[in-house]
């Protein structure tokens, strides 16, 4: 027989008319044991109940309707319930600590304060302690202005020796206080964390910070000497450094941090802007574009070049002749091909180098804008020929004027002045981007292809390693219908294939090389001058002052010599080939290692990450460390061991130099069978005397087994330091570190001898 809700219902409401509200009571207990989700039956349960001052029943009957309305996010009806049980029993905290928590939901902050507050008495009544700091670190939140609570919910904390919440709630707190300019508070506050651990960064960055805000910097300063001194390479602390040198105005070191940092986060170009803007501020228009050159790359390949444009813009604002702020205004347009920007720049710097009598780079950036404009030709090139009547010579006229014109790190002397011819060079980045915009030229208009052939011609001379450039001046000629000049650099271009192993495409450029010369009546193989490097200037280690104990240093571009072809970072090659296979093997080898370091030194001559490097600290007036390392009688070892186990111990050397090179900036460059070198950025001579000490340590606990050399295999190292000029070369610091080498080796090995 199925279930008749409504007799139980009717039957109930006549015994509630007649008075008698148990029966009824009873009745509705009969539907609520049949359906006990009938949550409108348990409500009027728990009013009759209430009634008859059953108030026990009554309450357990609310609850669970507040339940089910609070389970079903329905929070003003569950409130409702909870504020009936609430009226029924004050003392009921569990119910205040429901509702409090409701009304914090619905941010009724002044009824959750209230309710909250009910129960921390009773917690604290009861002994509660752990639940009463709950219930205060809530009452903090609802109202963080209220700093006496938080200042008290810390002690507490303290108190009850839960350490962990107490250094964060005094540092939170003081965080707080340090953001609206309460300086004394917090530093009170901070040391308090302290007090509890003396190592919690948060609360010694804070202290740091309010010591400085307070213009407490010996103080402020002392700490962060304290702290680095243990841990130099903390990103936090770094970081933090860079800004308390800016609240100190020292902007040079502020870029020095700063610059240092960037190099392993590029993410920190965004200070060196703010430096770079603080320099311009103060008046210092030249440092303001010196820190602008550590990130102008970087900003054009994440197209933030604005940034940079923005401060070149309010330079020439206040010095519209400022050549330094045109070539980078200029390189920016450029890089990026906005073609119509370039040639306004060109034209104003054009009017900036005339005015300040520099007629060599105002005759580059005319060639430039007879390129990019033909429309004004006439009158670009009148100037130009009126420049060449006063200056008979091209001599200081660069090949390649887009390049020179517009590099951020070409200057007016530079320009001016011939310099010593160097061995032939790699394209650089900036001579990558004129051919892709000779592209862009040539794809929008075919008349310029004669243009582009001339400035092509003028980029292979400058960079005749530029294969991509040879590539696209051979099918230029192609297009013109010069086949001759197509064969000769099919013929390079076959060449230069071969040199770097790959025959497949060597042999076609000299197939198509060789058809063409044929059809032109011949060609002759090309010639490569040999020319003597540039003599080096004054060679003066010297030592620098660095923001912070440990030194700040600047990570380099790793790149090899064409001609040496190291391994940069401890890839080592094999030894097959290293030396000269003839009869009599041991001979031979022995004759190869013992001119190996004349060969190093030339080598590392022709590398282009040392010459880069070798620049940088130029431009930036620092210091460059170079150490060179040869295993200790290694020709011994490979007469005795034979080949393949040379091979392999050289190989474990590079890889143990490799690993314990882990500062960024430090580059190690291996040179199969030979040896290596170590190139030290931003490193005095003492700094890379400890370098070079570490890695002959660690070579030696290798234990690779030599019965030629004290037992086992070791490493010896030549050390020197320069302070480089503007046109120096890396010449004697190269030699002067390959002959401090000798003479650790000839001095019984396993050492580092500094010269």
């Amino acid at each position: 027989m199925a279930f008749d809700k409504s007799k139980f219902v009717k039957s109930a409401e006549k015994y509630l008319q007649q008075g008698k509200v148990a029966a009824a009571i009873s009745e509705y207990e009969k539907i609520v044991e049949f359906d006990p989700n009938d949550f409108n039956t348990i409500n009027t349960l728990g009013d009759l109940n209430a009634r008859i001052g059953q108030n026990k029943e009554a309450i357990n009957y609310y609850l669970k309707v507040a339940e089910s309305y609070q389970a079903h996010k329905d929070i003003i009806k569950a409130v409702a319930m909870y504020k009936k049980i609430n009226k029924l029993d004050a003392t009921n905290y569990q119910v205040c600590l429901k509702l409090a928590d409701l009304y914090a939901l619905q941010q009724h902050n002044v009824e959750a304060k209230q309710h909250y507050n009910i129960v921390l008495d009773a917690y604290k009544r009861e002994g509660k302690h752990k639940q009463a700091l709950q219930i205060m670190k809530t009452l903090a939140e609802l109202e963080p202005d209220d700093i006496h609570f938080r200042v008290e919910l810390a002690k507490a904390y303290k108190d009850q020796n839960m350490n962990n919440e107490a250094k964060e709630a005094f540092t939170n707190l003081g965080k707080d206080l340090l953001a609206k300019d309460r300086v004394n508070e917090s530093i009170y506050l901070f040391q308090n964390a302290l007090s509890i651990d003396n190592h919690y960064k948060p609360a010694y960055k804070g202290l740091v910070e309010g010591f400085a805000h307070n213009k407490e910097m010996n103080k402020a300063f002392a700490m962060l000497n304290d702290v680095l001194s243990k841990e130099p390479n903390d990103i936090e602390y770094l970081d933090l450094l860079g800004n308390i040198y800016l609240l100190a105005k020292d902007l040079t070191q502020a870029e020095a941090t700063f610059g240092y940092l960037y190099q392993s986060d590029k993410s920190y170009y965004h200070k060196l802007i703010e430096v770079s803007h603080l320099f311009l501020t103060a008046g210092h228009i030249d440092s303001a574009i010196t820190v602008i050159d550590r990130c102008l790359e970087h900003l054009i390949e994440i197209k933030e070049e604005g940034l940079a444009t923005e401060i070149l813009t309010d330079i020439l604002k206040q010095d519209a002749t400022h050549m330094q702020a045109l070539r980078r205004l200029g390189y920016i347009y450029m890089s990026t091909q906005k073609t119509n920007n370039l040639i306004s720049t060109l034209k104003l710097f054009v009017q900036a180098a005339l005015s300040q009598g520099n007629k060599a780079e105002a005759a580059m950036a005319l060639q430039q804008l007879l390129t990019l404009e033909p429309s004004a030709a006439e009158e670009a090139k009148a100037q130009l020929v009126d420049l060449k009547e006063t200056e008979p010579t091209d001599d200081g006229i660069a090949k390649d004027p887009l390049l020179q014109t517009l590099n951020p790190l070409t200057t007016s002397n530079e320009a001016e002045t011939p310099q010593p011819k160097e061995e032939p060079k790699k394209p650089t980045r900036s001579s990558t981007r004129t051919s892709a915009l000779l592209d862009g030229m040539v794809n929008s208009h075919p008349e310029y292809i004669d243009s582009q052939i001339k400035l092509l011609e003028e980029m292979v001379v400058s960079y005749p390693e530029y294969l991509e450039a040879r590539v696209k001046l051979k099918n230029s000629y192609l297009e013109r219908g010069l086949k001759e000049k197509a064969a000769e650099q099919l013929l390079i271009l076959g060449r230069m294939y071969e040199t770097q192993g790959n025959k497949e495409l060597a042999r076609e450029m000299l197939t198509e090389g060789y058809k063409l010369s044929i059809l032109t009546g011949g060609v002759s193989a090309p010639t490569v001058e040999k020319v003597p490097l540039p003599t080096t200037n004054q060679f003066s280690p010297q030592s620098t002052q660095s923001p912070f104990k440990t030194g700040a240093y600047n990570k380099a571009v790793a790149n090899t010599g064409a001609k040496a072809a190291p391994t940069i970072k401890g890839r080592t090659g094999s030894l097959s080939g290293a030396y000269p296979k003839a009869p009599g093997m041991t001979g031979s080898l022995t004759g190869a290692l013992s001119k190996s370091s004349a060969d190093i030194s030339s080598r590392l001559l022709t590398n282009k990450m040392l010459k880069k490097e070798w620049r940088r600290a130029s431009r930036y007036s620092r210091l460059i460390s170079l150490a060179i390392a040869k295993i200790d009688d290694f020709a011994s070892y490979l007469e005795t061991y034979g080949e393949e186990m040379a091979e392999n111990c050289f190989k474990r050397v590079a890889e143990t130099l490799s690993t314990e090179l882990n500062r960024p900036g430090d580059e190690l460059i291996t040179y199969p069978g030979e040896g290596f070198a170590i190139v030290l950025p931003e490193t005095p001579v003492d700094g890379a005397t400890i370098v070079a000490e570490r890695l002959r340590v660690c070579v030696e606990a290798l234990s690779i087994s030599h019965v030629y050399s004290d037992q086992w295999v070791t490493v010896s190292f030549g050390i020197a330091s320069s302070a480089p000029t503007r046109n120096s070369s890396p010449e004697e610091l190269v030699e002067v570190a390959c002959a401090a080498q000798q003479q650790a080796s000839i001095g019984g090995g396993n050492r580092v001898i500094v010269l």
